[in-house]
């Protein structure tokens, strides 16, 4: 059955994949590699494909299919972790910024769990470990990695809050260079080091690295992107983002 299933993920796209135990529950977790090279934006990485909670459930529910059953499935939704999931599955190990960091991917890439109706041995964490060389700590535009990870000053956090934003948060902003999102921890990153494009179509095809529509009205903008990672919020705080970064709606 293990094979089986790992077998058919490699079939449909999903390179790597592993297994692991959550409250007696088997879950099958997944990477989905988003990484694309050389590609200039002003919205972080992972946004610039399309959705990532629509690629992860599509390719899911694709093995529930195949299996006849219908699992779980989970992508940054519910209280399990994904990222300790995928530490379990022996699928990555931490990085100093939280990320998880596996050794042919990187930290570029998105995890979904599928729950598996049969009892299947779970996969080893790994043994390797980050390189502790402190680059995303020094880096982080606002500070917020250190012994504990302080959310309220990462500068993605930052770009989805809505209303108006202190002094500190717009200076945290500005520093990030991003209207949505923030790449430095990851960019500076030496397990990113030499990183290939993914082979994931879904990724690749149609990409948004530039952001322009500032003029859309908030329905316009959720009717056009709503497949698009960074349409949860609302058009408003991108908008505000740009303003106080000095992006201007262009010609498109």
């Amino acid at each position: 059955m293990r094979n089986k299933i790992k077998n058919f993920a490699r079939e449909i796209g999903i390179e790597e994949c592993g297994f692991c135990k959550i409250d007696g529950k088997t879950y099958l977790v997944c990477l989905f590699p988003y990484y694309v090279k050389s590609e200039e934006g002003n919205i972080s990485i992972y946004a610039r494909g399309r959705d990532y909670h629509l690629v992860v459930r599509e390719k899911l529910e694709k093995i529930n299919e195949f299996l006849g059953q219908k699992g779980e499935i989970l992508a940054d939704i519910g209280e399990q972790n994904d990222r300790e999931a995928g530490f379990l599955a022996g699928l990555g190990f931490y990085g100093k910024n939280g990320l998880l960091i596996n050794p042919r991917l990187g930290t570029y890439f998105f995890i979904g769990q599928l729950e598996i109706k049969a009892d299947i041995s779970p996969d080893s964490p790994l043994e390797e470990s980050c390189m502790n060389c402190g680059a995303c700590e020094k880096s982080c535009p606002g500070g917020a990695i250190g012994e504990c990870f302080n959310i309220s000053n990462c500068a993605s956090e930052i770009s989805q809050k809505k209303g108006e934003l202190t002094e500190t948060e717009i200076e945290i902003l500005k520093k990030s260079g991003l209207i949505w999102g923030c790449d430095i921890c990851q960019s500076v990153c030496p397990h990113n080091k030499g990183l290939e494009t993914t082979a994931m179509a879904e990724f690749i095809t149609d990409r948004i690295a530039v952001f322009k529509d500032f003029d859309l009205s908030n329905r316009e903008f959720l009717k056009k992107y709503k497949d698009r990672a960074f349409s949860w919020r609302g058009l408003s705080p991108i908008k505000r983002n740009a303003e106080l970064l000095g992006v201007k709606n262009e010609e498109k």
